[in-house]
């Protein structure tokens, strides 16, 4: 039999080596006679098995049955399809801007302070109940559907949000389906009234908190310039007994920030969070871009909670650090992407206007409104847009080995690099690769300690 190989990627590991195999996201440790002969014949276009020495050919038919070798031109079949049809995709998750304003003044926030370069306002509640109705009509034939209450900041408006809420719940409830629903919150405006509320509809909560005082006040003071770290801190009190849904923390850091993520992560996990997740800063303006060092500095920091987390895992503990857990949720089901995320597939945002984009973060630019709650979602505006931002990627990415698990990455980091800044595609893919591999990693050490309970936790997870 004649066969090509097929895009692989090998990484050394403790005790030998993993084979990435990257249209099919698979992972096989495998030993140093494997791994030299495929050094061997890797150069080699194609293969015909049958005349390949028979001191590899055992080897090599293996990983022909383990898809890194196909057929000759065959290949392309094993890559996943991006031809999606956009009307046939139910609607399951819709982030509702509920307010376009906010009581902080975030010195890095992408949405203007709230009000996505518009004027403040607060949606209605009758526009509220008519996008939860809408969520729920469009899932259409799913059982479940998440609606995510977002801003600037929901609180300031929560008639709105008790409106979307429990229209949310009822109406789920009489078409028979689930509705999950979170809210994302600076934390500054949980009253006792607030969190009993949160508590009886069992919403899950994202609060903004960057880490201590000292690095959340500068990045997120209020109004009149003043920290909002202990006003939160103290809300948390209130928020946390009793939660009936997981409470996490949503952390932005600034690149001269990154060198302080296992001390920020630490300090989040000893306030009470169920989980932390870390996230880069957009950057919205140029002195927002990091240089190398401080790309060093962020791989490192996840790299020692990557060693923290091993180490839970080893006495069946989850470190809930969710940049980790849901990568390594990725990886332990095989699940590759053909598209970056799921914004315009089945993920759309409304603004308070009552407008609809195709991602919560494109809000207020006109090219990625595609629709309206009065008439929908139009398939070929979400199209329109999501090609404004892919075009070309997929050419750029096709030599990739990481094009499976990122698929271009953040179409909204990318907007604001290629198109604002006017910098030259590319320019996060490097990091974004390693933190794959360190990913790959920590899933083959997970393997190899025998973690199958933690795995298994984990994809759960995902699944949900």
């Amino acid at each position: 039999m004649i066969c090509e190989w097929t895009d692989h990627q090998v990484f050394g590991v403790r005790d030998g080596a993993i084979l990435f195999g990257v249209d099919q996201g698979t992972l096989f440790h495998i030993d140093e006679e494997t791994r030299s002969t495929l050094a061997r014949w890797n150069g080699s276009p194609t293969l015909n098995l049958d005349e390949v020495p028979i001191a590899d050919r055992e080897i090599l038919e293996g990983l022909r049955d383990a898809r890194f070798l196909a057929p000759a031109g065959a290949r392309h079949r094993l890559e996943p399809s991006r031809d999606f049809d956009i009307a046939s995709i139910p609607l399951t998750t819709m982030v509702l801007e509920v307010a376009q304003d906010c009581n902080l003044n975030c010195t890095y926030c992408y949405a203007d302070g709230g009000s996505y370069g518009k004027a403040a306002r607060l949606l209605d509640p009758a526009t509220a109940r008519q996008a939860a109705r809408k969520l729920i009509d469009d899932s259409a034939d799913r059982d479940a559907a998440t609606l995510v209450i977002f801003g600037g900041e929901p609180l300031m408006n929560m008639p709105a949000v008790e409106a979307a809420v429990a229209e949310a719940r009822s109406y789920a409830a009489e078409k028979g389906k689930q509705v999950f629903i979170s809210l994302t919150t600076n934390g500054t405006l949980l009253t006792a009234d607030v969190v009993d509320f949160i508590h009886a509809n069992r919403i899950a909560v994202a609060i903004s908190l960057d880490g201590p005082a000292d690095l959340h006040d500068s990045n997120r003071p209020n109004l009149k310039g003043a920290g909002s770290y202990s006003r939160i801190t103290a809300n948390l009190s209130r928020l946390l007994p009793g939660a009936t849904a997981p409470v996490a923390a949503r952390v932005t850091l600034t690149p001269d920030q990154w060198s302080r993520v296992e001390e920020v992560f630490f300090h989040l996990m000893d306030l009470g969070f169920h989980e932390v997740g870390i996230a880069p800063v957009s950057p919205v303006r140029r002195e927002l871009l990091p240089d190398a060092k401080q790309e060093d500095d962020l791989l490192q920091g996840f790299a020692v909670l990557a060693k923290a987390f091993l180490k839970a895992a080893k006495t069946n503990r989850l470190l809930p650090f969710t940049n980790l857990i849901d990568l390594l949720a990725r990886l332990h089901l095989g699940q590759t992407k053909s598209v970056s995320c799921g914004a315009g597939y089945g993920y759309l945002a409304v603004d308070s206007s009552g407008s609809i984009y195709v991602c919560h973060r494109l809000v207020g630019e006109a090219e990625f409104r595609v629709g309206n709650l009065d008439d929908g979602a139009a398939p070929g505006e979400i199209r329109r847009a999501l090609d404004s931002v892919t075009c070309g990627r997929q050419e750029a990415c096709s030599s990739c080995w990481a094009r499976t698990l990122c698929s271009g990455g953040c179409h909204y980091e990318n907007h604001l690099r290629e198109n604002q800044l006017g910098l030259p595609p590319g320019g996060s893919c490097d990091f974004i690769r390693r933190w794959l591999q360190l990913g790959i990693e920590v899933y083959a050490e997970l393997r190899r300690d025998g973690s199958d309970e933690i795995l298994a936790r984990m994809g759960k997870r995902l699944k949900c």
